[in-house]
C-alpha cells in the first residue's frame, strides 16, 4: 500500500515538474520574456551567433507596428515612378550624370521629404527624416551621383544623424557604415532593373 502511495505521489510531482516554472505554456513565457529582453536578447531562446545577427536584421527591418511589411517589388516601383506616381520634381533637362543611377537614387528616396535636387550636379538630399517613435532622433540621405556610365561605383550614399539635447540638436559622431552601403545596394538594383527596362522597351 505504501508502495503504491509512494507511486502515485511520485507520478503526481513528475506531472507536474514537466509543466515547468510558469505551469507549461513555454510559448506564452518565451513572449513574455521576448517583451521584457527582446526577442534577440531573450536569454530562453537559444539561438546561434547567425540566428542571433538574423534575428537583429529582421527587428530592424520591421515598422513601428514591429511587423515586416512585404518585400519591395523593384519593378512595380520603377512602373508608378515612369508613369507618374511620383510627386518628386527636378529641375533640369540634359544629364551630366548616368540617367538610371539618378532615376533610381529618386525612386529610392521617393518616401522622403526632399530638400535638394540637382541633376545637373548629380546630387539629392532628403529634408530632416523624424519618426514619432524617436522624437530625439533625426537623420539626412545624401546622394552623389558620380559617373555618366552605370557602374557599381556611380553612386555615393551619406546618411547623417542628429541627436537632440535639451533644445538643440547635435551630430550622433556615428558611423553609418552598413546601412550606407545596404541604401547604395538598392540604387544600383533599381538602376540595373531599369538598364534592362530600358534594353528590352
Amino acid at each position: 500500500m505504501i508502495k503504491l502511495f509512494f507511486t502515485l505521489f511520485l507520478m503526481f510531482f513528475l506531472q507536474s515538474c514537466s509543466k515547468g516554472l510558469f505551469n507549461g505554456d513555454v510559448q506564452k513565457n518565451l513572449k513574455a520574456m521576448d517583451k521584457i529582453h527582446g526577442v534577440c536578447n531573450n536569454p530562453y531562446r537559444e539561438y546561434n551567433k547567425a540566428q542571433r545577427k538574423i534575428c537583429e536584421d529582421k527587428e530592424r527591418a520591421a515598422g513601428p507596428d514591429g511587423e515586416i511589411g512585404e518585400p519591395l517589388n523593384i519593378s512595380q516601383i520603377i512602373r508608378d515612378f515612369r508613369s507618374g506616381g511620383t510627386s518628386t520634381q527636378y529641375q533640369g533637362t540634359s544629364m551630366s550624370v548616368n540617367k538610371n543611377l539618378w532615376e533610381a537614387s529618386l525612386i529610392m528616396l521617393d518616401q522622403y521629404p526632399l530638400n535638394i535636387v540637382d541633376s545637373q550636379g548629380g546630387f539629392i538630399s532628403t529634408d530632416w527624416i523624424t519618426e514619432k517613435e524617436s522624437p530625439n532622433q533625426r537623420c539626412l540621405i545624401k546622394v552623389k551621383i558620380t559617373s555618366q556610365e552605370l557602374l557599381s561605383n556611380g553612386a555615393k550614399v551619406k546618411l547623417l544623424c542628429e541627436q537632440k539635447e535639451l533644445d538643440s540638436w547635435y551630430q550622433d559622431e556615428i558611423s553609418y557604415t552598413e546601412e550606407e552601403k545596404n541604401l547604395t545596394l538598392k540604387i544600383l538594383d533599381i538602376a540595373n532593373e531599369l538598364s534592362l527596362i530600358d534594353k528590352l522597351s
